[in-house]
Order: C-alpha cells, then structure tokens, then sequence
C-alpha cells in the first residue's frame, strides 16, 4: 500500500535530519543543565556547609568543653580551696592557671573567688600592646596577677603584680577596680545553683570592660567558685578565617535572634552602667542576616541542620543553620550563607561552551551532510534493479525499509509486499530475547544489590566479588599452558552463566537478618532491660560503697563485649564471678517491651516485686526455640552442617563467655545458612540447559579443597574451576573490604598472606591462586576497588607456591 507523502531527494533528507538533531541536542543539553544546575549547587553546598559548620562547631565545642574540663579538674584541686594570703607565698592553684593560660591561647583569664571576698585571678597578657594599656602594664608583662586577700587587721586589700614570661614581678599597683567582690558577679552566683560546669550569658568584664562569657563551677567542697573567661571577639576572628565560598561567610547568633559574632559587623553595644547589648537579626545592617534570622524565628525547625535556598533581595543565596549541642548549655547557632551564583558559575561556562560548540559542529557537518549524502542518492539509483530480485522472491540483497527519498520508494514495494511479515516476527523475536535478558540481568543485580543495601557494612559485596571473578576467570582464559590450557569461557553463554552465578553467590543472604551479620558486638542486639531509680540517699551509700569495684567489673564486661581472637578461661570464670552478683529490681520488667519479647518473657509466671536478680543473667526467656525444624528443605541436596538446638540464645553470660569474636553457635549458622539458601533458591529456578551450573557455581565458594568446608563438603574434584574461582574472589573482596564493622581493611601483603595459609592448609585451590598472584590480578583489582593505603608493594613471589626456580 502506497504512503500518500511527499517525497524528497535523499541529500535533503539527510542535511535536514543532521540540522535538527544538532539543534536539537544543543536545545535539551543546554536545558537539562539548566534544570539541574540549582539542584547540583544546593547538593555541593549542602556537602560544604555541612562539612564547614561540623568543623567550625568541633573547634567551638572542643574550645568550650576544654575549659569545662580545665574547670572540673581545677575545682577538684586540694590547693584550691586556699584562699589567697597577704604575704609573698605563691598560691597552690597559680601553677595550674597559669599553665592553662599557657596552653589554651583562647583563654583570657582563670581565677577563683571565694566566699570571704578573697580572689585570685591570673590574666594572660601574653604581651599585646591593647591589653597592657587595659593595665596600665610595663612592656615585657606577659601575665597580670591580681589578689585580693585580708590584712593583718583582717581588711582585703587588692594587689595587681605584672610578671613576665619567667614570672618575675615587674610592675605593682592596687589602684585598679578598687570596688570589685567576686561574690556579687553574675558567674559567682550562678555556680552556687549548678552543679557542674557552666557558661555564663555574654557580659562586660569587671576591670577590662570587655564583652565575654564565662565557663565556672564551684569548688568540689564549697567555699568558692573557679573561673575562666574567653572573650567574644575570640569568636568573630574565627568566622573571618573560616571561607565558605567567594562571597559567603558564617556569623552566630542565639535562639532569641541575637546576633554574638558577625565577621565584618560589631554586634556588640554596651549602655550605661556597663550593661551589655546585641544587635538583634532586625538591627543588623546586613541584609542577609536579617533574613536569615527572621526566617529562623518564624520556623526553626525547617532550617536547622539542613542547606536551604532562600531569595534576599532578588537574589538567591543558599543557607545552613547548625545549633552547637545543647550539653555546654552554649544555647548559639551557626549560619552559612552563600550566593547561589557561587556554585552554579561554572554550569553557566559549560553551557556557553555548548552552545559555541554545537555551533562550531553545525557549521562543519552541514556541508559535509550535503556533499556525502548527495553521492549517496546517486547510487541508489542503481538499485533500482534489486527490487525486480525481491518481487521474484530473492531475499539475498536489501532489507525491507520506508523513506521519504524518491530514488528509494521503489524499492520499499517489495519489501512491504514479500517480507512484511517475516521481517516483523525476526524482529519481534530478537527484541524478545533481548528484552528477557536484559530483564533477567536487571533483576540478578536488583537482588544482589538488595542484599548489599541490608547492611551498610557489607555494601558492595554482591557487586565486587563479580569484577573479581570476572577478572581471574579472563586470566584463567588466557592462559594457554599449565592446569588450564584446556580450560575456556570462550562462548558467551559460558561467560553468562559465570556471571549470574557470580551476581547472585550470596542471594540466601535476604534470609539471613542483617543484625545478626552487622553484630560488631557480643551483646548488640540482645540487650533489653529497663529498670526505675530507687532511694537516693540509698543508692548513693551503695555507690560510694561499691563505687570501684563496680567501675573495674565494667570495663572488664565492656572488654570482653568487644570480642576478639581468644578469649582464656580465667576471663570467663571472672564474668560468672560478675554474674553472681545481684541487684534489686522494683519495677516490672514485662512493661514497654515488644510482643515477641512478652511472649518469651511470659512463659515463665512473673515473679513478686521487690525481686533480687543476677547482674549478668541467662534465663529462660533469652532461648528462642528454633521455628523451623528443617531448614534443609528435606536434604536432598547432601548438607552436613550441625544445626543448632535453637535459633537463638540471648543470654547475657552466654554471649559474653563466646571465646572468639562476636558470633554464638547460633549467630553463625544463622550468617551460614545463607549459602544453604543460596542453593536452595537457585536450585529451584528453571534455568535453561546453558546456565545449568549456575546453582554449582554460586553454592560452593564456602568449601575447601579437602572437604571440611560447608554446606556439602566438597572436594577439589567435587568442584568446577569457575567454583574455585568464586571462593578465591569471596575470600580477597572479604579481607580488603572496607565496610565490615567486626575488622580493619586488611593491606595487600596481608590479605595475601593471609590467603597463603589457607592455600597451605588448602582451603584454597592452589593453582588458581598462583595464577591469581603471576596474572597480577590482585592488583588491576586493588587499583580499581582499594583504598590507597591499602596497597603496599607485594613481592608475589613469596606468596606461590613453589619458589620460581623450581618451575624454570
């Protein structure tokens, strides 16, 4: 049947088709980037921000936790609670302040007040010009010491002494801050309702008249407070040095919209009478902070801890706000801000270096399209005479098509009329086939990508272990003399079948729980115990009482937690000891528990409270009975592997006396099974004839060579080499991995090592690992998939089997 289209010459065809897909694809490039480009610069801001504020918040919260710590060391001192004396006796706290100071260059001041008015202060100088003329201090004062003690007429009486870098005297006065008392300051008051360290809300400094806070806590035994001060423009040095983008910056402000440190704007305004004053977000002469912290006040929770893009003054700028930790009772906020136009500049180059080279790429091809296509009608002219062949039934020359050329439509008769059919069914079966396997492919790697993302720690096993065996498999291949000259995967359904048996080697994992293969931990997962307070005052006596033989039985029991290579019987004789130990429960212990641990819990009759139990205890509900009697499906595929008497076992003491690793009898049979899935899934499938070896190839990486491994048994010539190969692949992808939560990625020399003992104890084919070693696959992997520090300079020869010299 005829088309009723109007037909052109082949060459005008072609030049148009040319023009319109360079248009074309200029005009969907340069829009996708267009589209994308916000999205691409919020993730990279994202990224930048997050990784800025976390850094910047880590110097802030180290800086304020360090002084917390200096604080409750100091008020821990013996010779702090000495009040100062009028005489030339050092102080028994000096040496610490004074080191502190030296330490800490954030540090402006340490002292400590106590309650008869006395004080001890110590300020560090360190020599600044601005802060001598605070003092009034001679040239070369490094440190301010100031007291204040009581005479011999029992009067205080203040002294300033300026010493320098050796703690000589080298200036005196007392004319200074005559009327201070420590025990009418905000931080001295403060500290008698705290009890531990605190920061006090930004205030003006007594003698210096700077703003600042304070970190303070009173003396372990009463009687005084000690403090030490940092002052606020400590904090808006560190916003200037820190550089978020070109025209980006951070600045800090509180949850009242209190701006306390800005880069370029002083937000600091002091009053009369030495009061202290913030610039709040709305009197801040930057726009951007006022945005910024409006936003934050009308909906705080939808900006914190997360990058934003916000319009300020008809421009878009990218934001992030993150609140220091609530633990310093620091109550501030971090915000990043940049411009958008900072992160998208360079898609804006791209896209005008696409538009001049698709420009540049028109203007070549459109002559060139002209020319080739114009000698390219000229000579379908001539097959004109092939149609005659085709309405006689010759199918050797051409293939049906339709076009709008003239020279062309002749032919397309034919073809319509003979081979419409013929050609449409070949196609639709081709596309079939295709079509199945590509679906097939898509869900093997669905299904081992679906294992991988059970576990963040194994997360690229099920992709890694195929590249390997690809790998070795090549080589294997290639290799034309030795244990396998005779070996090929020279068609495609050979190497089809490997590697569908490679993708899905570990595809019973979807029955293994991921907290059983992520247990870093002996009792992760297992622990479960909520308990009430009881008396105070009498768990304060039992704590006072018990305090370190309870703190030594803890960090014995969080050892043995930790699992490791051997555990010695003296170990676990010392945690039945614990165990022994008893503690009184007062509270229902079957309340705000899961139903299947009710379920445990209540086979047994709930006993009457007050109850005294174990510390570390195994008890009859930490057994769970194994559900399924049979979990190899009627043994018909020869698995000797021991079954556990239950699923699990949750006991505490039970776990803890595990005497290698993480793992109970039952963990592990449980991470086991999931080759004995693996089988039994892949054995069930109806594979076609050629991939018939996939469940062989995929189920045995667990055996060795002399039948001690699991889940048959299987020796060396019980196994294809494609079965061996897998277990090498297993084994190298596990020691180098990255992600496993129970070991540190091993180095190439001791992955190899390793992997030579078990050739000697042949675990491992040894052939195949010679060749896996002198084929330098090992390295071509560890180049694509290790981390550089990983990769170490390997001597294979070490490593084979037989010195070198006794294969020449």
């Amino acid at each position: 049947m005829p088309f009723n289209i109007k037909r052109y010459p082949f060459y005008i065809g072609i030049t148009t088709l040319v023009v319109v897909v360079v248009v074309t694809l200029t005009g969907l490039f340069l829009w996708i980037s267009h589209r994308e480009s916000k999205t691409a610069a919020i993730q990279m801001a994202d990224r930048l921000f997050s990784e800025i504020n976390e850094k910047t918040l880590e110097r802030y919260e180290s800086t304020l936790e360090s002084v917390a710590g200096l604080a409750g060391t100091a008020v821990r001192m013996p010779g702090m609670a000495t009040a100062p004396t009028g005489d030339e006796r050092p102080h028994p706290g000096m040496e610490l302040m004074i080191e502190a100071l030296a330490f800490y260059d954030y540090l402006f001041s340490t002292y400590t007040g106590y309650d008869d008015g006395s004080f001890i202060q110590i300020v560090a100088v360190r020599d600044d010009p601005g802060f001598r003329s605070l003092y009034g201090a001679p040239a070369g004062t490094t440190y301010v010491l100031r007291t204040i003690s009581a005479d011999s007429e029992g009067l205080l009486k203040q002294r300033w002494r300026f010493l320098n870098r050796d703690r000589h005297v080298i200036g005196e006065r007392d004319d200074l801050d005559p009327d201070y008392d420590p025990r009418v300051r905000p931080w001295y008051i403060q500290a008698q309702q705290e009890e531990t360290a605190f920061y006090t809300q930004p205030y003006i400094f007594s003698s210096t008249k700077l703003p600042g806070i304070t970190c303070a806590e009173k003396l372990f035994n009463g009687g005084g407070v000690f403090g030490a001060d940092i002052t606020l423009d400590r904090f808006s040095v560190s916003l200037q040095r820190q550089k978020v983008s070109d025209n980006g910056m951070l600045f800090l402000f509180d949850r009242t919209g209190r701006i306390i440190a800005h880069p370029k704007e002083n937000p600091i305004r002091t009053g009369t009478n030495e009061s202290l004053k913030f610039l709040t977000g709305d009197e801040s002469g930057d726009p951007l902070v006022r945005a910024i912290v409006a936003g934050y006040r009308a909906g705080p929770e939808g900006m914190l801890n997360r990058t934003r893009e916000m319009e300020i003054h008809g421009s878009d700028y990218l934001v992030r706000l993150t609140a220091i930790k609530a633990e310093l009772k620091f109550d501030q906020i971090l915000a990043s801000i940049a411009p958008v136009s900072d992160f998208t500049g360079h898609i804006r180059r791209m896209q005008q270096r696409i538009f001049l080279f698709s420009g540049l790429v028109l203007l070549v091809l459109l002559p060139l399209s002209l020319l080739v296509s114009r000698k390219i009608s000229g000579s379908l002219t001539q097959l004109e005479q092939e149609s005659r062949k085709i309405q006689q039934s010759d199918f050797s020359e051409s293939k049906p098509f339709d076009s709008s050329i003239k020279e062309i439509y002749s032919l397309i008769k034919a073809f319509v009329l003979m081979k419409s059919m013929i050609r449409d069914y070949i196609a639709k079966l081709i596309q079939a086939k295709q079509e199945i396997e590509a679906l097939f492919t898509a869900v093997t790697e669905l299904l081992a990508g679906a294992i991988d993302a059970k576990s963040p720690y194994t997360g690229g096993h099920c992709k890694r272990v195929p590249e390997m065996a690809k790998m070795l498999s090549i080589a294997a291949h290639e290799s034309k003399e030795g244990p396998f000259a005779d070996f090929s995967m020279d068609t495609e359904d050979k190497r089809r079948e490997f590697e569908v048996a490679a993708w899905l080697h570990d595809c019973g994992k979807v029955t293994t729980p991921e907290y059983v293969v992520d247990k870093a931990t002996k009792l992760e997962t297992i622990y479960n115990r909520i308990a009430g307070d009881a008396d105070d005052a009498v768990l304060q006596a039992e704590l006072e009482k018990t305090q370190k033989q309870i703190a030594d039985d803890f960090a014995f029991v969080a050892e043995c937690n930790i699992g490791g290579e051997f555990m010695a019987d003296e170990k676990i004789e010392r945690l039945k000891q614990i165990a022994a130990r008893t503690w009184t429960r007062h509270l229902d212990d079957r309340m705000g528990i899961s139903q299947d641990e009710a379920a445990l819990k209540n086979t047994q009759p709930p006993p009457t409270l007050p109850v005294v139990e174990h510390v570390l205890a195994d008890k009859p509900q930490h057994v769970i009975p194994r559900t399924n009697q049979d979990p190899f499906d009627g043994n018909t595929y020869g698995f000797n592997m021991t079954v556990p008497e239950n699923q699990y076992n949750l006991g505490e003491l039970y776990n803890l006396s595990i005497r290698k690793g993480t793992l109970s009898p039952e963990d592990r049979f449980k991470i086991n099974e999931h080759i004995i899935q693996t089988i039994i899934m892949l054995k069930r499938l109806p594979f076609p004839e050629n991939m018939k070896n996939v469940a062989e190839i995929a189920g045995t990486h667990h055996e060795t060579m002399i039948g001690t491994g699991y889940p048959r048994g299987l020796k060396k010539e019980e196994m294809s080499i494609p079965a061996r190969i897998m277990a090498i692949a297993d084994i190298f992808e596990a020691l180098t991995a990255t992600d496993r939560p129970y070991k540190m990625p091993k180095t190439l020399n001791n992955a190899l090592r390793i992997m030579s003992f078990m050739r000697n104890d042949q675990h491992i084919d040894a052939e195949l690992f010679d060749l896996f070693l002198k084929s330098g696959v090992y390295r071509t992997y560890a180049d694509r998939f290790l981390d550089p520090a990983q990769i170490d300079v390997v001597d294979v020869h070490q490593y084979l089997s037989k010195p070198e010299a006794d294969r020449t």
